[in-house]
């Protein structure tokens, strides 16, 4: 890990902080304002535009992070977002209209009113091109406008549900619908002027960006499936909770997923940063591995010690959503394997983005998708909201397991997977116990043995960023005697 990562890690992670800090002092706000019925029915507005998001991308923007770094010259980065972003917009357009003449015609009776309808089609086509947009700040490591971004997304949200719901003029679901759709837009503009050399596509040459289309599709096109299945995988909770169970239930678990947003500051920054700065660094060297084992080492270590924090303080976190949300407590210890293992998989993941196996990723997929669907199917008509979190939470673990085993086929890292292992199965056993348990003594007991595991499994490391926090304190004191 060099300083260049952690400088940026740093600066993205602020932003994220206040992003988070905006989010966690105001959405006891809108939970106390919106009843579990409305939030879960604005939770399946959000679903459906994550998804179609997803899928719409058709894998092109992971082939712009693949890509973007072959020619550093502006025409080359130009073409090269022109060639990707147009598909899918093309996509957005005729998939939003067929949509919509469904719903007049009534063919299709969807789910979501007809005005919803309308604010989910134009919402996507905004999502698709943010996407793409936040993507050039990333890969140019723009950290300061990166985090920026966030801050203002995150704070007109806020801001305008807030006032939406005050002025009454439409019901409490669509006002944050609009509001969702509002932030986005603002966004989009803003990301697009502080970019805007790169929005120029009248100037752009087909002799400019020589990868060819053929060549970014043959690797994008297996995103296609891989997201599509990926997004029933992340999805398949709150699907089953919504056919087997209420828009009141769907609420409550949807409200819990906020509070595991508390690894947002680390989970975004880190993967903001981490898939441009490896196919960086392998362009380089490609023998080099150090720089993935730190990566990996450090991220598990600090995932797992937020995670099992999380855990422990589930009961004081449950109480800022008020009475109505109080069962989120027994939902959140299996909901933190979702940032915990897509986090520290990103580190794992790394042999099948080198090698262009992007094919591999179906399988990834399929895998996880299959192990959450019928985990749900067994567990959610039993356990509800409980059975959901816990068929999260094993889906996950398998997701980073397929990750890792298959990169490792094809560019092999020694990630000391045997206590990773250890570590993940007493995770597995302290969150299972404060599943179906209230807080107790056994509850701290067991986190602080948690906590003695992960620090003698990974004493190392954890002895390498507690010095390496120490010296830059340190010189930060120096430099202002000085």
């Amino acid at each position: 890990m060099n300083n260049k990562f952690i400088k940026h890690f740093l600066v993205i992670g602020g932003g994220t902080f206040i992003s988070m800090i905006i989010g966690f002092l105001t959405t006891p706000i809108i939970t106390r304002i919106v009843n579990p019925i409305e939030y879960g029915q604005y939770s399946i507005f959000t679903m459906y535009s994550s998804m179609a998001l997803m899928v719409l991308c058709l894998g092109l923007d992971q082939a712009m992070v693949r890509f973007f770094y072959e020619q550093e010259t502006l025409e080359y980065r130009r073409g090269l977002l022109l060639k990707c972003l147009k598909y899918p917009i093309c996509g957005a357009l005729i998939v939003s209209a067929l949509v919509m003449c469904l719903s007049m015609t009534g063919l299709i009776q969807f789910e979501l009113g007809s005005k919803a309808l309308v604010v989910l089609c134009v919402y996507t086509i905004a999502q698709i091109i943010y996407r793409f947009s936040q993507l050039l700040v990333r890969l140019q490591y723009k950290s300061k406008l990166y985090s920026f971004l966030g801050i203002v997304q995150k704070s007109i949200y806020v801001i305008v549900a807030l006032l939406l719901i005050y002025i009454g003029f439409w019901d409490n679901t669509f006002s944050l619908e609009v509001a969702t759709f509002f932030a986005i837009i603002v966004c989009v503009i803003i990301s697009i002027c502080a970019e805007k050399q790169f929005w120029s596509f009248n100037k752009v040459e087909e002799k400019h960006c020589l990868i060819s289309e053929k060549e970014l599709i043959k690797y994008a096109y297996p995103y296609v499936f891989s997201m599509g299945v990926t997004t029933l995988f992340q999805y398949a909770d709150k699907m089953a909770l919504n056919i087997y169970c209420s828009y009141e239930e769907v609420g409550i678990y949807s409200s819990t997923m906020t509070l595991v947003h508390v690894f947002a500051i680390i989970q975004t920054t880190f993967n903001t940063l981490w898939a441009p700065m490896a196919v960086e660094h392998y362009s380089k060297d490609q023998n080099e591995k150090t720089f993935y084992q730190k990566g990996n080492q450090i991220i598990t270590v600090i995932m797992f010690f937020i995670g099992l924090s999380l855990i422990l303080c589930k009961d004081v976190f449950s109480l800022l959503l008020g009475e109505k949300y109080r069962e989120a407590a027994y939902i959140l210890p299996f909901l933190i394997f979702n940032p915990i293992m897509y986090t520290i998989s990103e580190t794992t993941v790394n042999g099948l983005v080198f090698k262009k196996k992007s094919n591999m990723q179906v399988l990834v997929s399929v895998g996880a998708c299959l192990v959450n669907v019928i985990g749900n199917a067994l567990l959610v008509p039993r356990l509800g909201c409980q059975g959901a979190a816990i068929s999260t939470g094993v889906s996950y673990i398998g997701f980073w397991a397929l990750r890792t085993f298959l990169s490792n086929k094809y560019f092999y890292v020694d990630f000391h997977l045997k206590k990773f292992a250890v570590i993940t199965l007493i995770t597995v056993l302290y969150a299972f116990y404060n599943t179906f348990v209230k807080f107790n003594i056994c509850t701290v007991l067991g986190y602080f043995g948690c906590l003695i595991v992960l620090v003698v499994l990974y004493f190392d490391t954890v002895r390498w960023s507690l010095n390496y926090v120490l010296v830059t304190v340190k010189n930060i004191f120096e430099r202002k005697r000085s």
